[in-house]
């Protein structure tokens, strides 16, 4: 049986003959009377902050959760742009790759041509020595030859004047 303070304090006992003191009854009752009042305040004020804690419980734990979301998206959205910054790189090296591999054919087939041309122009040079030689040679031998025609025809020369001198002179 619960009661209040303000019961306590009006209960009443049947009068007996030789019974407690009716006024240490009454002083005792009104001593637990304000413990009790004293008791329930308490209890009242703990009862209040009791839920303003598990109020401030609630927003942080609501906060907890807000932050654990905001972790989770991030870390999310962040292996997301790593994977796409993964992809993205293959795909550059891949370009590249390629472009190398364009550029070394190309390079490869410039050098051959040069090769190519390379030899040709050697075999033009020996041509052009065998020429220039074949050249020098007929040309020298046109001067040998040329050399020896002008000396020919100055002993004829010389032979015509001497026989006209030993014509004049017989």
């Amino acid at each position: 049986m619960a009661m209040t303070p303000v019961e306590l304090r009006n209960v009443k006992f049947e009068k007996k003959l030789r019974g407690y003191n009716p006024m240490d009854v009454e002083n005792v009752l009104n001593e637990i009377a304000g413990e009790l009042e004293r008791l329930i305040d308490a209890n009242n004020a703990l009862q209040r902050q009791l839920l303003s804690q598990e109020e401030k419980l609630k927003q942080f734990q609501n906060l907890e959760k807000s932050i654990k979301d905001a972790l989770l998206t991030a870390q999310q959205a962040a292996e997301e742009k790593r994977k796409a910054a993964d992809r993205s790189a293959e795909v550059q090296i891949r370009e590249t790759e390629a472009v190398c591999v364009e550029m070394k054919q190309k390079a490869l087939s410039e050098v051959e041509t040069m090769k190519f041309e390379l030899a040709s122009l050697k075999m033009q040079k020996v041509r052009f020595v065998a020429e220039l030689r074949s050249l020098i040679d007929t040309h020298r031998r046109l001067l040998d030859e040329k050399s020896q025609s002008e000396n020919l025809a100055d002993v004829a020369a010389n032979v015509e004047m001497l026989s006209a001198d030993i014509n004049e002179n017989k």
